[in-house]
């Protein structure tokens, strides 16, 4: 999967988030790496492009954009 942005959550908002995206058929990745500087207890949720129809709503369920992943 292409990585094109990312939100950085704590794992205890990860299970309702992930089991929402899941049963809306979004492509995501759950990522950990010391490239993205993430904190303890968190984790990246990290999405391919999407249409911009599927964007708005994930942009909706995080509260706003995403961060570009790194190349």
């Amino acid at each position: 999967m292409e990585r094109s942005f990312y939100y950085v959550i704590s794992w205890t908002e990860a299970n309702a988030l992930v089991r929402t995206l899941s049963e809306r058929f979004i492509p995501f990745a759950l990522v950990q790496s010391k490239q993205l500087k993430i904190p303890p207890n968190h984790i990246a949720i990290v999405f391919p492009d999407l249409p911009v129809r599927i964007y708005a709503l994930v942009r909706e369920l995080f509260g706003g954009d995403g961060i570009p992943y790194p190349q």
